[in-house]
C-alpha cells in the first residue's frame, strides 16, 4: 500500500502536470512522447477505442479535487496511441496529439458509438510497483463516507435511469452486490417503482445505511454467489474496480457474478474508479452481449466515462465457469 507520503507527493505532481498541460500535451500532428516514472500514476493513462483509431489519455487532478474523477474531458486526451514500452523503472507513451477540438470531437462521437471502448490498462500501483488495495475497513460505513461518495455518483445514476428505460419490466428483480450506502441502486427503485429493488454489502455498517433507503439489503459477499444464479433481470457491479479488487479477484468477479443475469437480463459495470476486467473479451466469453460501453455526463456531449451494458441473450443460460488458469 501506498504512504501518506507518497500520496501527498504524487498529487503535488499533479497540480504541476494539470498546469503544465493547459494547452495539450504536445505540438499538434507532431509524433510525441510522455513518460511516466510514478507507479502510483499509472492507472490514471487510458486508451479509448473508436471507429478503427486508439487514442491515449490521462487522466488530470484540477485545483478542488483530491483523487481523479471518473468523467473524461477532452484535456485528458493526448492524442492518437502510437505505442509503450514498459520497464521496472518507468513507461513511456508515444502519441500524436491533434487539434483541441478533434480531442472534443472524439469523446462526443465516443458516447454515441457502440462499439467505442474505454480501457485502463493498468491497476492502482505502489511505490514497489505491486498493486495497492485500498484496505478493507476503510469501506466500513459512516455518515462522511456516505456524503463523499454520493456527488461523484451523480452520472452514474443519471446513466443508468436512460439506459434501462427501454429494458426493464414491471416485476424486474435489480440487484446490487456491493451496494455501499445503499444511493445508487435505490435512485434506480425510485425511476422504476415498479422492480423489486435489492442489495447486499459485505460491510455490515454499509448495509445499516443501506437499510434506510432499501428494505431488502443484507449482509453478503458480493464475490460469492450471494443469490440464485439468473434470478436476476438487473444486475448492478460497481466494485470490480482499481484500489477495490486486485486485477485477478476482479475478473474471477465477473465470471462469477454474471452468472447470476436471467436470460434476456442486463447487467451495469462501472466505477469510481477504473474498471479492472477486459469487459468487452469477458462478455464475449460468458455469452454476452455489449450494448453499450461509454457514456457522457448529462449535460454535456465530451465527457465521459465507462458505463457498459451488457445483456444476456433471452434463449441463453449462463455460460460454466472458466478453468482457473484462464
Amino acid at each position: 500500500m501506498f504512504s501518506h507520503q507518497d500520496e501527498q507527493e504524487w498529487l503535488r505532481r499533479e497540480r504541476e502536470i494539470d498546469r503544465a498541460v493547459h494547452d495539450g500535451f504536445g505540438t499538434v500532428d507532431r509524433p510525441g512522447s510522455w513518460t511516466e516514472e510514478s507507479p502510483f500514476a499509472l492507472c490514471q493513462y487510458f486508451l479509448l477505442r473508436l471507429g478503427g483509431r486508439t487514442w491515449l489519455g490521462r487522466k488530470l487532478v484540477p485545483e478542488g479535487r483530491t483523487d481523479p474523477s471518473s468523467v473524461l474531458t477532452p484535456r485528458m486526451l493526448m492524442g492518437e496511441f502510437d505505442g509503450m514500452r514498459f520497464t521496472r523503472q518507468k513507461v513511456v507513451f508515444y502519441f500524436t496529439p491533434r487539434p483541441a477540438a478533434e480531442h472534443a470531437a472524439v469523446l462526443a462521437r465516443a458516447a454515441k458509438d457502440h462499439e467505442a471502448d474505454i480501457d485502463f490498462p493498468f491497476p492502482r500501483l505502489d511505490s514497489d510497483w505491486n498493486e495497492a488495495l485500498v484496505p478493507a475497513h476503510v469501506w466500513d460505513g459512516s455518515a462522511e463516507l456516505a456524503d463523499n461518495l454520493d456527488p461523484d455518483e451523480a452520472h452514474f445514476r443519471a446513466a443508468a435511469a436512460v439506459v434501462l428505460r427501454d429494458v426493464v419490466r414491471p416485476g424486474d428483480t435489480v440487484y446490487d452486490p456491493a451496494c455501499s450506502t445503499g444511493r445508487f441502486v435505490s435512485s434506480l427503485g425510485e425511476v422504476f417503482p415498479e422492480c423489486r429493488i435489492m442489495a447486499s454489502d459485505a460491510s455490515a455498517a454499509m448495509v445499516d445505511l443501506a437499510r434506510r433507503r432499501i428494505p431488502d439489503a443484507f449482509v453478503a459477499d458480493g464475490l460469492g454467489t450471494p443469490v440464485a444464479e439468473e434470478s436476476v433481470q438487473v444486475l448492478v457491479i460497481r466494485f470490480l474496480n482499481a484500489e477495490v479488487l486486485s486485477a485477478d479477484t476482479a475478473v474471477a468477479g465477473f465470471r462469477s457474478l454474471v452468472r447470476l443475469i436471467a436470460p434476456g437480463g442486463h447487467a451495469l459495470v462501472f466505477g469510481h474508479t477504473p474498471v479492472l476486467p477486459a469487459v468487452r473479451h469477458l462478455a464475449a466469453e460468458c455469452g454476452l452481449e455489449v450494448r453499450s460501453a461509454v457514456a457522457a455526463r448529462p449535460g454535456t456531449e465530451d465527457e465521459v466515462f465507462q458505463f457498459y451494458l451488457l445483456r444476456r441473450p433471452a434463449d441463453a443460460a449462463s455460460t460454466p465457469s472458466a478453468p482457473a488458469h484462464a
